[in-house]
């Protein structure tokens, strides 16, 4: 059995990590040449308080996330010329990006290697013209790439040439207004999320319930319509994270399923970029009773099964196999559940006479969505929300949710007809 290895207070340390005697903490790792290295520091986390009463020093987890990205680039700095290409200037991109997170620079890297480095990469930087650049786009979505997918690409190729234009390579940015244009053509526009009704909310999650088939996925349904959780953050829960005696679930930490260099997909976790991102999510009586059940249930299966992600065991979500839950395949299934759904509510219809009142296609990002709504719904303050959501800024709540609180700023200002005198 894998033994957890954890700090003084207790938290979990990670592979690599070590607390020294002295109450410091170290990560060990191997560079490129095959030398063991190390850093260390008074800080595991960004908000813990080092030896000297301050937040001064970078925190281990920081540290780390620069070692990682650095072993994971696996390059050295090359020196530029006129006849730089695409490619070398990605070189340099990579060396510059010390801000992106980990998960997010394995997808570019991937998403780089995969359409880009061997067609526009090849190309010299500063013979790269707007009018080229919108047909390697055109050329990528004749190849079946949609808006969402082209939007990934310009994210790694419009910082490339900002950077060459900054450099004094280039005069201007090729890729400027490129996507806005292409956004434009009718087929590619986004559809806008909508939340699930009550009424919607309310029958699916009784069809789930009421069947065989899909009634193991219905804690985390609960879950995702009871506390807003993001798929990562669900799936990454442990039972450490419930605070039965606070009546609260911790968030502090994701588990991520994604593509590595090699193609292949694997888990690792990742920590809030803030400290906005950690938050304590009062459970509901509904939550609660869900989480108790699957307590007393935890050695039903799979007892003697240890899985281990980054020093992180006991997750609460696994299926009947052992196996961890993921993104991808908790979509699967809600579709999957849906197209049911729908199949049963045409037939009961068309036995009633009466129209189908079906399901929309809808995500788990969908259900996060549903629980803001029913919080904005509620009247709850905004910061309150901004705090459950894990949202740095309450812009953020606003700008993403707007469309909840427009319904309440109309319904505000109704309220205030014949309240005062204007005239």
């Amino acid at each position: 059995m894998i033994k957890e290895r954890r700090d003084n207070r207790g938290r979990v340390l990670m592979t690599g990590e070590s607390q020294l005697k002295n109450g410091s903490y170290s990560y060990r790792y191997v560079d490129p040449d095959g030398k063991r290295r190390s850093v260390s520091s008074w800080r595991l986390l960004p908000w813990d308080i080092g030896r000297d009463g301050t937040k001064n020093q970078e925190c281990l987890r920081d540290m780390e996330e620069r070692v990682r990205k650095s072993l994971v680039a696996g390059r050295t700095p090359k020196p530029l010329d006129e006849n730089a290409t695409v490619n070398d200037f990605w070189e340099k991109y990579l060396e510059t990006k010390a801000e992106i997170a980990e998960g997010t620079l394995v997808s570019y890297i991937f998403l780089y290697n995969r359409h880009i480095k061997d067609d526009i990469g090849r190309r010299k930087i500063a013979t790269v013209k707007y009018s080229e650049v919108k047909q390697y786009y055109l050329r990528k979505a004749g190849q079946g790439l949609g808006i969402s997918s082209l939007r990934n690409i310009q994210n790694i190729l419009g910082p490339i040439f900002q950077l060459a234009f900054r450099d004094g390579y280039i005069q201007s940015n090729p890729t400027d207004g490129i996507i806005p244009e292409l956004s434009r053509r009718k087929d590619w526009q986004v559809k806008k999320m909508e939340a699930l009704t009550w009424t919607q909310q309310e029958r699916f999650v009784e069809f789930v319930s009421g069947s065989y088939e899909f009634r193991e996925w219905l804690p985390a349904l609960t879950l995702f319509l009871g506390c807003g959780l993001r798929v990562g953050e669900l799936t990454g829960l442990v039972w450490q994270n419930v605070l039965w005696e606070k009546n609260v679930i911790r968030v502090d930490h994701t588990l991520n399923y994604k593509i590595a260099l090699d193609g292949r997909c694997q888990y690792y976790i990742t920590f809030p970029k803030t400290k906005n991102g950690a938050r304590d999510i009062p459970m509901l009586e509904d939550v609660r009773n869900t989480l108790e059940a699957l307590y007393e249930r935890r050695d039903d299966f799979n007892a003697g099964t240890k899985i281990m992600v980054d020093g992180y065991t006991d997750f609460i979500f696994r299926d009947l196999n052992g196996r961890l839950y993921n993104g991808r395949r908790i979509n699967e299934n809600l579709r999957r559940m849906q197209k049911k759904y729908n199949e049963r509510e045409e037939a009961e219809a068309k036995k009633h006479r009466r129209a189908p009142e079906l399901m929309p296609d809808f995500t788990a990002h969908t259900l996060r969505h549903t629980f803001c709504t029913r919080c904005a719904e509620q009247k709850m303050p905004i910061h309150s929300l901004q705090y459950l959501m894990g949202h740095a800024h309450p812009e953020t709540t606003i700008r993403v949710y707007s469309s909840i609180w427009d319904t309440t700023t109309q319904d505000a200002m109704a309220m205030m007809n014949g309240k005062f005198r204007i005239r």
